[in-house]
């Protein structure tokens, strides 16, 4: 064994440890947030259904017109849940286990562009960068691990065999459509790969002239584009849509111009989640980050930061090319995430940096030999190298003490309203505490303040009408109703809530109306049936009401409420033998309730 293969193993388990390290204390974490939807309460993934995680979307119950497609991770999500019996310990150990691999990844691909030792500063940077927690110590982050495993594993195969020929060549074709696909079905991000791709080879030193190499690798790049447009035609089959989640409440009515705007500024976050990522954050929404209405320094900074990146790219191709392929590998892969394409339904989302940061780790390894190429004396040198030491230990520090954020949804909430109150989602958080505590006044200018954050969200909107209702604001309650019903006519709960409050305040006509618009708009509902029947009977008509309440039983015959309900009217009607069938129905429902609690 030689002392190039030794130096090459240390370094491994060096990255493969500090990777490990950093993330060690996410062990321990349950389910937090998206995991308990997309894990634990996922039916498909619960029960083994493998057609429906291979050809169902992503979330179980997609919102209307929107969605994500990632078969490969609910088909690894459902795979884990049969191994580790749904235990969270099982998911997070493979998440870990994923970014060594992952970092493992990123230190070979590159030690095909730098230096031993830059390769390896490099590699380090990635394996400890506190910005990963988020991907790392959430089960569903497992999605960006899976995708930037498929989409290195696919970077490091064109770079190695770009100089194959027969049987070889063919061979990794397949590999790399097969990799492409896995990493596609992981995480839509993996788009970018062709791209990357020919990057790869732009950056490659070879005499041959560039337009001869493109075109030997021609049969690849239009192999990965066919795969794409098969991709997009079988998500568009599953989904009914393309680009997947509908926009952020605040893109929504917004113009062009401020999405664009928005997402310049966005690029202050970036930077400083790249270079110095000590305060984090699980969300970025308005309130944490502002929505540009128009040109302001904030604008004006990210506008610089992006000309700069470009700038120094270009600068730095033939001076230090791993810096340079670093900046482009980061700008190409962010921009699908970036809000400057379309819009997205976030800001800023710490785990979609996960991939882009393989871009800033070949830049990180490009500076280090730079470095060192022009700092030849050894005192200089030994300070540059206790410089990154203690930014390794910082950044593990960071990590370590960052992970237990995720351990539940609480902890994850809780740690948001102390670090961002300003956020919309701390404020909505600080508004349902206030309502329950009963400080209604100061429960309203909460909700107040979120909603002027984010006026388009439509759960928002319920869940201040709902507040509204019970404190007796009845105007304001149901401006908001209509608001969401509005934003969202498919959905039935500003309905029944709009529709239950007329009927409250004895209008039993129009609440007759919206409950019938909900059903007409929304589909089958038990409640908005319960509702109908409920204003039948303010208008006397106890028939039409037992006809309107069978109709709710037939969406949902084990509600025990209707099963009383429709007892109560048959016995008002005189059908005693009905009324008793239907009484004893609810009292067996209520038992086998109880019997099951």
């Amino acid at each position: 064994m030689t002392r190039k293969t030794i130096a090459a193993g240390t370094s491994a388990w060096i990255v493969f440890a500090a990777a490990l390290a950093a993330h060690l204390t996410s062990l321990l974490n349950g389910f937090a947030n998206d995991d308990t939807l997309i894990v634990p309460l996922n039916s498909v993934v619960t029960k083994g259904n493998w057609g429906q995680a291979l050809l169902g979307p992503y979330w179980q119950v997609a919102r209307e017109g929107a969605g994500l497609y990632r078969p490969v991770t609910i088909g690894t999500f459902t795979l884990e849940w049969r191994l580790w019996g749904g235990s969270p310990l099982g998911f997070h150990a493979v998440n870990i286990l994923l970014h060594g691999l992952v970092a493992l990844l990123v230190l070979a691909l590159l030690r095909r562009v730098l230096p031993a030792i830059p390769a390896l500063v490099g590699a380090l940077w990635f394996a400890l960068q506190p910005v990963h927690v988020e991907a790392v110590a959430n089960v569903v982050g497992g999605s960006e691990l899976l995708a930037a495993a498929f989409f290195l594993g696919a970077c490091i195969l064109y770079v190695d065999g770009a100089a194959w020929e027969g049987a070889l060549r063919a061979l990794r074709l397949v590999g790399l459509c097969i990799l492409y696909l896995l990493a596609l079905g992981s995480k839509e991000i993996a788009a970018t790969l062709p791209a990357v791709l020919m990057l790869l080879e732009m950056a490659r030193f070879d005499e041959r002239p560039l337009r001869d190499r493109l075109a030997r690798q021609l049969p690849v790049y239009v192999s990965l584009l066919a795969l794409l447009a098969a991709y997009v035609l079988l998500r568009w089959a599953v989904l009914g849509t393309v680009l997947g989640e509908v926009p952020a409440p605040w893109f929504r009515g917004a113009g062009q111009a401020t999405r664009i705007l928005t997402a310049l500024g966005v690029w202050v976050q970036y930077l400083r989640l790249m270079v110095l990522p000590m305060s984090l954050s699980s969300d970025y929404a308005p309130g944490v980050i502002s929505v540009a209405t128009g040109v302001n320094p904030t604008v004006v900074a990210g506008a610089a930061i992006l000309v700069g990146l470009v700038a120094l790219a270009v600068w730095t191709w033939r001076r230090a090319r791993a810096v340079s392929l670093g900046v482009i590998w980061f700008l190409v892969t962010i921009l699908p995430v970036s809000n400057l394409l379309f819009p997205t339904g976030m800001l800023v989302a710490e785990r979609t940096l996960y991939l882009p940061s393989v871009g800033v780790a070949l830049a990180v390894g490009g500076i280090a030999l730079a470095a060192f190429a022009h700092v030849p004396v050894k005192r200089a040198r030994v300070l540059l190298l206790a410089a990154g030491i203690v930014l390794s230990a910082l950044f593990l520090w960071r990590s370590e003490t960052r992970g237990p954020t995720w351990a539940t949804t609480g902890t994850v909430m809780s740690t948001l309203v102390r670090e961002h109150p300003e956020s919309y989602v701390s404020l909505r958080i600080e508004a349902g505490r206030l309502a329950r505590a009963g400080d209604t006044a100061r429960a309203a200018q909460a909700y107040e303040a979120a909603i002027g954050l984010a006026p388009g969200l439509y759960s928002l909107l319920v869940e201040a009408g709902d507040f509204y209702l019970k404190a007796r604001e009845e105007d304001r309650a149901a401006a908001l109703l209509r608001e969401a019903i509005t934003l969202r006519p498919a959905q039935p709960t500003a309905y029944v809530l709009l529709a239950g409050q007329r009927l409250r305040l004895g209008d039993g006509r129009e609440a007759h109306r919206i409950a019938l618009q909900g059903l007409a708009r929304s589909g089958p509902s038990a409640d908005l049936w319960a509702l109908v029947s409920e204003s039948y009977i303010a208008k006397g008509d106890l028939e039409a009401a037992v006809r309107a309440r069978r109709a709710a039983l037939g969406v949902d015959p084990s509600s025990a409420r209707d099963w009383a309900r429709l007892a109560d009217l048959l016995e008002a009607l005189g059908r005693n033998g009905e009324a008793a069938a239907a009484r004893a129905r609810a009292v067996a429902l209520r038992q086998g309730g109880l019997q099951g609690t």
